[in-house]
Order: structure tokens, then C-alpha cells, then sequence
């Protein structure tokens, strides 16, 4: 048995990366990459983090905060998700609407198109 992580790890090598989203429910936000480079975080706004690869400055995944918060307050709103897949779509969408300025625009139409069947099960986004 593997004494720390890099004993597990030279036993039990990293099979690829696979851009997948994952919701973290504990601070509320979702992460998704779709490049595996080393990367920084800038922030866009209250809503979204972008990280961009270092050395290029390409766009290589972000942070969608609030992403509970936002489903419960549509809720209130009337607005229902059917069962399934919620597509990350929807938050872009809504910081795209909110967005003060054309660098912030242009960010989430980037995102729109990079993840545009990205999603996470509405049950994992619901649970608590």
C-alpha cells in the first residue's frame, strides 16, 4: 500500500485528460477545462474566472460561481430545468447578459463556443 500520493502514483499512472465539467458543492461552483496546460487564473467578473494557459494566454477552462444560487433564484422566477443535463450554457448566457463591457462579451461568447455541450447531471447540481 502507497505510503503518499507519490507512491500511488508511480504505481497507477494518470490514464489521459478528458475535458469534463466538475460541481463542487461546498463553495458552489463549477470548474471546467477543456486543455490540460499549466494555466493562471484571471478574473472576468462576480460570475465567471477564466484560466488562460501560460506563456499563449489561450483560453483553457474556467470557474462558474454561484451555480446553485443562480438555479434557485430562476426557480423562483418560475423557470424550471427538466430532468437531465444542465448545459453550462445557461451561465454564460446570463454573464453574457450581465456583462458591463466588450472584453467581459467577448469572453463568454469564447466560452459559449469552447463548451457548448458541456454539462453537469441536474440531480448532482441539486443535491445537497
Amino acid at each position: 500500500m502507497a505510503e503518499n500520493l507519490k507512491q500511488y502514483l508511480a504505481s497507477h499512472k494518470p490514464v489521459g485528460f478528458r475535458p469534463v465539467p466538475h460541481y463542487f458543492p461546498r463553495g458552489d461552483f463549477v470548474t471546467y477545462f477543456f486543455h490540460s496546460d499549466r494555466c493562471h487564473a484571471q478574473r472576468v467578473d462576480d460570475l465567471l474566472t477564466v484560466y488562460l494557459a501560460n506563456g499563449t494566454d489561450e483560453l483553457v477552462g474556467c470557474k462558474i460561481k454561484g451555480v446553485r444560487h443562480i438555479l434557485n433564484s430562476a426557480g423562483e422566477f418560475g423557470v424550471t430545468l427538466g430532468d437531465g443535463t444542465v448545459k453550462l450554457g445557461l451561465f454564460f448566457w446570463l454573464g453574457a447578459s450581465l456583462a458591463r463591457g466588450e472584453e467581459q462579451r467577448r469572453r463568454y461568447e469564447e466560452l459559449r463556443h469552447l463548451a457548448k455541450d458541456a454539462g453537469l447531471s441536474r440531480a448532482e447540481l441539486l443535491a445537497t
